[in-house]
Formats: structure tokens, sequence, C-alpha cells
């Protein structure tokens, strides 16, 4: 439970002396020997005298710091009154990331034999299509291109069509550009980039 944590999985915490006896060892408990900021549901287990492992009941929110803070619990079987750095403790999920881009002409509809470009944009969490329309910027061969948003709701997966796009039998340059601030659905850290 330092650094970057993934979404799903157990966190360790691991102390330089032996906190539990051996009769506690590898027992689910509800005793709450951590608590975290944000919230998380879970239960805890003493994998060894010095290793207490939490398992969250759910995933994690997504691009978010959390806090841990040690409980006395932790103590209780022991002659110890105090943790060293234990009100230190911060980890966090993954940052919101574009993972991948595509493109791929397509017809707007059946009853036309134009097609158009669309750009789906794949990131590593859900994200609401209204808020990244308003970050995103596209430009063609250097200028600016005014897009369709395609998705309605939140995803992994957002779609735009370029609009007014003349299809050429050439090679496109096009680049994107998302502005600082767009925060994952659920989460509470926006993209710095």
């Amino acid at each position: 439970a330092k650094g970057e944590v993934p979404q799903l999985g157990n966190l360790v915490f691991r102390f330089s002396k032996s906190l539990a006896k051996d009769s506690m060892l590898n027992v689910w408990d509800s005793t709450e020997y951590i608590s975290f900021e944000p919230k998380i549901p879970g239960r805890f287990r003493w994998e060894s005298p010095d290793q207490l492992v939490f398992s969250p009941a759910q995933f994690l929110q997504p691009a978010t710091n959390y806090k841990a803070k040690l409980s006395s619990e932790i103590l209780r079987h022991t002659k110890y009154d105090k943790i060293e750095g234990a009100d230190n403790i911060v980890f966090n999920t993954p940052a919101l990331a574009l993972e991948n881009m595509q493109v791929i002409w397509t017809m707007p509809d059946e009853g036309t034999r134009s097609v158009v470009p669309q750009l789906d944009l794949l990131f590593n969490y859900k994200v609401n299509p209204a808020r990244l329309k308003d970050k995103l910027n596209v430009e063609v061969d250097g200028n600016k291109t005014s897009f369709d948003q395609q998705t309605v709701t939140p995803d992994t997966k957002i779609s735009f069509r370029l609009a007014s796009f003349k299809p050429e039998d050439r090679n496109y340059e096009t680049k994107i550009f998302i502005d600082k601030g767009l925060i994952p659905e659920g989460g509470s850290n926006s993209m710095t980039e």
C-alpha cells in the first residue's frame, strides 16, 4: 500500500516488528485495524506476525489518492504503544490515461455513399463524453477540425466523427489534444498533462 496500486487487489502492510499472535494468522477479520480516506470497505487478515493484508470488497475509485490511518487496534496484542510513520501512509490508483486511438472510415447512414473518419479514443477508465468534448481539439493537416460526438454515455471507448470532412485518396496528418482537467467517472484526480 504505497505509491500506485491496482484498482482491485489486496493491500499489504508490513511492520518492522511482530504484532500478531499465531492464533490470529490466516483468519479473515472485520476489525478495523486501518481506516482509509476515502473509505474502502473490506476485511483484514494477518498473513504473518508482521504482515497485515487488507482485501477490498470492491474496486478502488479510479484516479484517486488514498490515505491510510493505522488504529491502536493493531497494537492490542503487543507491548508497543506507537507505530512510527503511522499517519504518513498514502497511495493512489493509476491516473486517467489515453491508452490508444484509432481512426476508421464509416458511413454516417446507409442512404449515402460518402464516408467520414471516426475517431475512437480508448481510455483506461470510463470517461463522460460531454466533458471530453469540451476538452478535445482535433487538427487535420494543421487546421482545427470540427467533430460530432457519437458516444453518449460514459465509457472507456469514446467515438467522434470528423465533421465537414472531404475525403481524398491520401494520408492526413491528424493531431489530437486533450486539455488538462479531464476526470474519469467516479474518480477525483484529473489529467495533469
